[in-house]
């Protein structure tokens, strides 16, 4: 019984992370909408971030560009997922929304919602990231944070990208895992 609800959940994490791909095209307002949702969120994140980690706000200012995520992560036993959905915006102020998804093995169990905050010292690195934003990972990963808990968050650095930090929002996850993480333009919200 206990191998048919880790199965489900499975199954369910792999659908959530995939399913918005499938949605219909929204309307004009509902577009709008959503990019205003995103940008609100971007600015919670970044107060987050500063109060956790005081350097990123000047960090920010030098940077080329950054990018701001905010999602949820599920592990079941052997595999998980994540997706997330988040602006990338270059020095100028142009505005890229994005979304985020990442299938991982390993062992583990439970889930948190959490943010990523990345940022780019050059264009090459910011484009690449924008218009490819590939990214291998492997981790463990410890995470409990509740409603009155403190924030959780690790920095490092990934390829191509000068600064990177997550910080986790709520949950409770304990796993070791290798993934793959996809970062893409997402045509609806851009258009």
């Amino acid at each position: 019984m206990m191998t048919h609800r880790a199965l489900l959940l499975c199954i369910t994490s792999f659908l959530a992370c995939i399913l918005p791909a499938c949605q219909s095209v929204p309307t004009a307002e509902e577009r709008s909408a959503e990019r205003s949702k995103i940008d609100a969120e971007r600015e919670v994140v970044l107060q987050k971030l500063y109060a956790i980690y005081p350097d990123t706000k000047k960090q920010m200012e030098e940077a080329y560009g950054s990018a701001v995520f905010s999602g949820t992560n599920i592990f079941v036993i052997f595999g998980g997922g994540s997706g997330a959905e988040g602006v990338a915006t270059d020095k100028a102020g142009k505005k890229t929304y994005m979304s985020m998804s990442e299938a991982s093995a390993g062992i583990g169990l439970g889930g948190k919602g959490f943010y990523i905050v990345c940022l780019f010292n050059n264009d090459l690195d910011y484009r690449n990231f924008t218009e490819k934003g590939w990214s291998f990972n492997a981790r463990a990963d410890a995470a409990a944070k509740g409603k009155d808990g403190g924030e959780a968050g690790s920095a490092s650095n990934t390829s191509g990208v000068w600064k990177y930090y997550e910080i986790t929002k709520d949950g409770l996850l304990l796993q070791a895992a290798v993934g793959v993480r996809k970062f893409w333009p997402n045509k609806q919200l851009n258009d």
